[in-house]
């Protein structure tokens, strides 16, 4: 658990840290296809709170000591804990809110567009300078966003028209922008795995009175052994699993190689929706997903 980044990047070797990329990948895929499977039966805000209620109590024996001994540390830093816990844990419950309005295959082409939103706002929040392929990359995205939102119906724009569903996903990849953004300010004195245990233990505190309103108020979540086996499933494959992998890869291969690797995001989704949900694939998927690759491959081409 203590391994640092250069020792990662020299017992892994670079085809490793791609597969680690590429699965990493593959389980966000899942995750998203799991919460469109079960959105008719679990309520959106109760299933993100149990996830990462679960994903926090399952870092508890890998992480109390580090974080007992720097309570003072931790007590400073706070703020900035609570932010990546807000930006992470509401970025992934307007996920799981959206499927209950729009297709896993929306959901997951539109979140494509998180390495361009990071840029954006790099540059509105700390002046990270843009490039002219940068800029062009946003573009292109912001083009092929357009395209699925809209359906490719003209009318939709004009009307203002969108699915619901599909603008909660944008809401969520911003979300995402801002947390990978905040990411270069984590205090690295107590060590990456017992920050991410206080980020997912702010994430979870966050959601709590959204989860009690919901659970009152709106739609209860009902206990069952399929609630327990989603929710394990996507406390040790999505969160804490994915978390280990994309970190170990990211660092044998760099930031920007393995931002590529969030363009299978949309495929693997698109597969296993459509064998195990049933969704279509259209030509405006095709087509919007083509300038939003596009626009990826311009941001990361530095």
């Amino acid at each position: 658990m203590n391994v640092t980044n250069e020792e990662k990047k020299q017992t892994i070797s670079i085809p490793v840290a791609y597969a680690l990329l590429a699965v990493t990948v593959l389980t966000w895929s899942i995750g998203i296809v799991i919460a469109r499977g079960v959105h008719q039966e679990i309520p959106p805000i109760g299933l993100s709170f149990w996830r990462w209620f679960v994903a926090a109590t399952i870092l508890i024996p890998f992480t109390y000591t580090v974080v007992f001994k720097n309570v003072e540390f931790i007590r400073n830093n706070l703020f900035y804990y609570w932010q990546q816990g807000f930006f992470m844990a509401g970025g992934g419950t307007l996920l799981f809110m959206a499927v209950n309005y729009t297709t896993a295959i929306n959901v997951t082409l539109v979140n494509a567009t998180q390495p361009i939103l990071t840029g954006l706002v790099a540059w509105i929040v700390i002046r990270d300078k843009l490039s002219k392929y940068q800029v062009l990359g946003i573009l292109s995205a912001m083009i092929g966003v357009s395209i699925m939102v809209t359906r490719a119906n003209i009318n939709t724009l004009l009307n203002l028209d969108f699915n619901i569903g599909d603008l909660i996903v944008v809401i969520a990849t911003i979300f995402y922008a801002c947390y990978a953004v905040n990411i270069r300010r984590m205090p690295k004195e107590i060590g990456l795995l017992p920050s991410t245990f206080i980020i997912v233990v702010m994430g979870t505190v966050s959601l709590l009175p959204l989860y009690l309103i919901e659970d009152n108020f709106i739609r209860p979540t009902i206990f069952s052994f399929k609630l327990l086996i989603v929710v394990i499933v996507l406390a040790l494959l999505v969160s804490i699993l994915s978390l280990v992998m994309w970190n170990t890869g990211n660092s044998r291969v760099g930031h920007n190689r393995a931002s590529i690797f969030v363009n299978l995001f949309p495929v693997y989704s698109s597969i296993l929706a459509i064998i195990f949900l049933g969704e279509q694939l259209f030509l405006f998927h095709i087509v919007g997903a083509v300038f939003v690759c596009a626009g990826i491959f311009l941001v990361v081409k530095e």
